[in-house]
């Protein structure tokens, strides 16, 4: 017969990564000796290290850790008695203390452990998941606001494209030259408030790379002309000006069109080719 002592289920643990001290090492391994369930428990404890041990990346441990878990499990573990009355031998057939202990604790010490875990990692990916979809979302607005910004800019075009050809206090110009036919001419819409302009030119002619077509404004209080667009005329002689930049509230004596090198002149090269006066 096995004398009854109380063995803690922690106890099987530190004795599996050997942690317990030597006395207690020993006694273990005497109880381990005579408990075909303490076997058990310690097998499956041997399992639970081994896939551990594959699935992690080892590290020794540092002394002063070790010092501190040994403590930490010294002031958990709690002595049960042994009532003397009941004798000092378990009859057989009958479960010992440490098996009823190991029942008790079985499940919630296979469960609890892996489900905190658990509940980690669907944490951690659905934390992934979100982080992923808000990226998404940010992606897709950032390019429908850019192209939203582009569809208001060219709606804001047409309609001061729009008003400047139907306004009502608008001046038109005929530009002509008589010394060609069919001549070159162009128009020239003008609303003098809001400065805008635009020109339709026709039957030019085509012009070395080097050069361009400028168009002027010439103040009615101003000998100095205004600068109001370049252009090249397409393979039909046609070329517009659409909307230049011009300062608001000058008003127009005439238009004339002049043939500049490179991207135009701060001042007009004569000849002028196309010219005209309010219609």
């Amino acid at each position: 017969m096995i004398p009854v002592k109380h063995i803690d289920p922690d106890d099987i643990a530190l004795y599996a990564m050997q942690l317990l001290p030597p006395d207690e090492a020993e006694e273990m391994a005497l109880h381990l000796q005579h408990s075909a369930e303490a076997r058990r428990v310690l097998s499956e404890i041997y399992s639970d290290l081994s896939i551990f041990a594959h699935s992690a990346e080892m590290h020794s441990p540092p002394a002063l850790a070790r010092q501190r878990l040994m403590k930490g499990v010294a002031r958990e573990k709690k002595a049960v008695p042994v009532d003397p009355l009941a004798g000092s031998y378990a009859p057989r057939g009958t479960v010992s203390l440490f098996e009823e202990e190991v029942a008790k604790r079985s499940f919630a010490s296979k469960v609890l452990p892996w489900a905190g875990w658990a509940l980690a990692a669907g944490m951690a990916a659905l934390s992934v998941t979100m982080y992923e979809q808000q990226q998404g979302l940010k992606t897709t607005l950032a390019a429908n606001t850019a192209k939203l910004e582009v569809t208001q800019s060219q709606a804001e075009l047409a309609n001061t494209l729009m008003q400047t050809l139907k306004d009502p206090s608008a001046v038109h110009f005929a530009l002509t030259s008589s010394d060609l036919k069919p001549p070159p001419q162009g128009r020239v819409t003008y609303v003098q408030e809001s400065g805008s302009l635009v020109l339709t030119a026709s039957n030019l002619n085509a012009l070395p790379p080097y050069k361009t077509y400028e168009l002027w404004l010439i103040p009615v209080d101003s000998p100095v002309p205004i600068p109001a667009g370049t252009f090249h005329p397409d393979a039909r002689g046609f070329a517009t000006v659409v909307l230049p930049q011009l300062p608001k509230g000058v008003s127009a004596k005439a238009f004339g069109v002049t043939i500049e090198d490179g991207d135009g002149a701060s001042t007009p090269t004569m000849p002028i080719v196309l010219k005209g006066t309010a219609s």
